[in-house]
């Protein structure tokens, strides 16, 4: 095979794989989001996913506080925005564990393992949210 050939078939191997991945993620997002109850387990998911994120940067932010305020003088504006960031932060992850308990709650529920009907529908929404433009060629 020429190296002109070679690099055709690859160009078309990768639009392939990449459009078969967009399917994949159609038809995953579409079945899960048009079900009450897998909806719910995928936020409670994202809520814990987003704890684990601040898990790891929480205490980045908190020796960075701990830097500043030993020169609170040299730039108190950086660190009454870290003290404010460090704040949020914590409310934040109060919020995510709530949510996180009420999704788990609701994703748990019987009652609420619901399926919409014309998951065709849902697909194309899917896709033209998430994948507005067709893969490049």
């Amino acid at each position: 095979m020429t190296r002109r050939n070679k690099g055709r078939e690859e160009k078309r191997w990768r639009r392939q794989a990449e459009q078969k991945r967009q399917n994949d993620v159609v038809q995953d997002s579409a079945a899960t989001l048009s079900c009450a109850a897998e909806t719910a387990g995928d936020f409670a998911y994202q809520c814990a996913h987003e704890q684990e994120e601040q898990a790891f940067d929480l205490p980045f932010l908190r020796l960075a506080i701990e830097i500043w305020r030993e020169h609170p003088e040299a730039a108190p504006a950086v660190l009454t925005a870290l003290e404010e960031l460090l704040a949020e932060q914590l409310r934040h992850q109060e919020a995510l564990t709530r949510l996180e308990q009420r999704f788990e709650t609701l994703a748990a529920d019987p009652s609420l393992h619901i399926h919409l009907d014309l998951i065709d529908r849902y697909r194309e929404l899917v896709r033209s949210r998430l994948f507005p433009e067709p893969p490049a060629r």
